[in-house]
Formats: structure tokens, sequence, C-alpha cells
């Protein structure tokens, strides 16, 4: 069917952006303009009925956890953590190797 061909080809690209975006942002990439490009797109999915609000928020979620090996809650909370140390303890804060910082 015509419709399930287009659903899953938009589902295709969002998924290609979604990963381009979490990956530049994970090689500590500025995102912020691609972030916005990707949110518009899917959001133009959902209008145009090819993709629901949970189908997206899903798919966000599904592929954070295979680019970033964890939920978009999860890394929140250690950056909020990482932050709080960084404006208490420096020498602890810096303790910790750059990679597990990001």
């Amino acid at each position: 069917m015509q419709n399930d061909r287009e659903k899953d080809s938009f589902i295709a690209a969002c998924k290609a952006q979604l990963v381009r975006l979490y990956t530049a942002s994970k090689e500590g990439k500025k995102v912020d303009a691609e972030k916005y490009r990707v949110q518009g797109f899917m959001h133009a999915g959902e209008v145009m009925g090819l993709l629901s609000k949970e189908e997206g928020t899903a798919l966000i979620a599904d592929l954070h956890v295979e680019v970033f090996g964890e939920t978009i809650h999860a890394r929140a909370e250690k950056k909020r953590k990482l932050n709080a140390l960084k404006e208490t303890d420096l020498d602890a804060y810096f303790a910790i190797p750059a990679i597990e910082r990001r």
C-alpha cells in the first residue's frame, strides 16, 4: 500500500536523522540547529499522519539508548551530577577521565 511505504520511508528518514544527531552530540559537536531541524521534520510527519506522537517519542528513546547506551533520563541525571560536582569540587571533577565526563 502506498501509505505504508510512505510511512516506512519517513520513519527510516527520521531514524537516520536522529542517529546523525546523537552521534554528532556524542562526539561533542554543537547540534542545536540539527536538533531543531529533526524536531520540525518529525512534527511535519505527525501533521501528515505518517508518525504518531507516541511513535516519535519511542523512536527518540530507542535510538538514544542505541547511540549513547543509556536512557535520556539516565544521561541527563549523569550530566546533572557532573555539573554539580564541577561546581562543588573541581579536583574530584577532573579526577574523572574526560571520556567519562561526556
